[in-house]
């Protein structure tokens, strides 16, 4: 049975699609970029950086950090090499493909030499860096549970770039368990006792309860956008999802009383929200002992949030409260609620204009303009502008049915 439930994991970790899909469908007035030139990726050092930032994730949260294995790292990179050779994206492959290793991600580690199939994989494309890569996959809440996980505690990670177009990467993160790979070293067909023994290895050392984002985190995207399978198939954009997931090893029975999200001080909740759980959750995907809240509207850049969560936990009233505050954006932002406001910028000084979403669909996209300016965007909502020439007369952007009126002085 526990070996069903992992394939059933590790089967349901499906593909990632929130690669900033506007990368595929921008139309320009001019022959300007609108997403700048993607540079070259140094991989070696970008999967270090990638290791520590998602171990500092995960040791926020209350779990054991990941340690580096080399066999996991070698079954990254070779599906990673698939994924640009074959310009796909995905965790599967086709056997008449080149660089094919295995149809599934278990079959791929134990091509390389890992004794068991039972890990979990997370495969992101086109991300210009490791923090966007990972930041995206906890954005996208199936995904965030695969770096959450209770009993894993190493990771093969490989990180590969078309150096013919860079936009195209693939991120490949492949997690295990030392404890189940030393069990099925010296025993292929291991008692249900001793694989019980080894799932549990690290539950009992890990936090028993891990809430994401977790208490006091700060530069939490404030926005999700899309996944496969969707948990919110009417929004194409929403909030940042809040997590709260029990340790197995050390509960029976939670029945959830409430779930509330709260601005900065405010006494009274954030209205439109959904909350899940195994049986509320549209795909089936959740575990049972995992909660989660989706903010139906973005999140605000820059502000504190207050989570209060309320549950029967075998036969005993809890209550739980944390914080955590989203990213404060590294230069200046404006927020566009008036769209026939008239914005001053100076030259060769880059700035974010923010579109706050009117509905669920509310997408940027065909973004119309000159060669007078340098842009790129930060997220579907959001543009980084830089405006390369001066001009007394007002500047309008079209952006879809949007507009950006800009006053731009030397």
């Amino acid at each position: 049975m526990i070996k069903k439930n992992l394939r059933t994991i590790l089967l349901g970790v499906t593909t990632l699609l929130l690669v900033y899909l506007y990368l595929l469908s921008i139309s320009t007035e001019t022959s300007t970029q609108l997403i700048k030139k993607s540079s070259l990726i140094n991989s070696n050092q970008e999967q270090d950086k990638a290791l520590k930032y998602l171990n500092q994730l995960r040791q926020g949260a209350g779990l054991v950090p990941f340690t580096s294995a080399k066999i996991l790292n070698q079954a990254s990179k070779n599906h990673a090499d698939y994924l640009i050779t074959n310009h796909t994206y995905g965790h599967y492959e086709e056997r008449n493909k080149s660089n094919f290793t295995g149809k599934f991600a278990s079959d791929r580690v134990i091509h390389e030499g890992y004794n068991t199939g039972l890990i979990i994989e997370n495969v992101s494309s086109n991300n210009r860096n490791y923090k966007e890569s990972i930041d995206g996959l906890f954005a996208a809440i199936y995904h965030r549970f695969a770096f959450l996980d209770f009993q894993g505690d190493e990771v093969g990670i490989a990180i590969k770039q078309n150096k013919h177009n860079p936009r195209e990467t693939a991120f490949v993160y492949n997690i295990g368990s030392s404890a189940l790979n030393r069990l099925y070293t010296t025993d292929k067909k291991p008692s249900q006792e001793a694989l019980t023994d080894a799932l549990n290895r690290y539950k009992h050392i890990n936090k028993k309860i891990i809430t994401y984002p977790f208490d006091n985190q700060t530069d939490v995207p404030p926005v999700f956008f899309n996944e496969q399978p969707d948990p919110l198939p009417n929004h194409d954009v929403s909030g940042f999802p809040i997590s709260i997931s029990f340790n197995p090893v050390h509960f029976k029975i939670i029945k959830l009383l409430n779930f509330q999200l709260f601005k900065g001080e405010e006494e009274t909740p954030l209205f439109n929200t959904l909350v899940y759980d195994q049986k509320k959750d549209p795909n089936q995907r959740l575990e049972k002992f995992t909660f989660v809240l989706f903010p139906l509207e973005r999140l605000e850049w820059n502000q504190e949030y207050r989570v209060k969560f309320l549950a029967v936990v075998d036969k005993q009233l809890l209550e739980k409260e944390w914080r955590f505050t989203t990213r404060n954006p590294s230069i200046p932002l404006h927020r566009i609620d008036n769209e026939k406001e008239t914005i001053t910028v100076k030259v060769n000084e880059p700035h974010l204009f923010y579109f706050p979403p009117q509905s669920g669909k509310d997408l940027l996209h065909n973004v119309r303009y000159n060669n007078h300016f340098k842009m790129e965007f930060v997220d579907q909502n959001t543009l980084k502008l830089i405006a390369l020439k001066a001009s007394c007369l007002v500047n309008t952007i079209s952006i879809g049915r949007h507009n950006l009126r800009l006053h731009i002085e030397d």
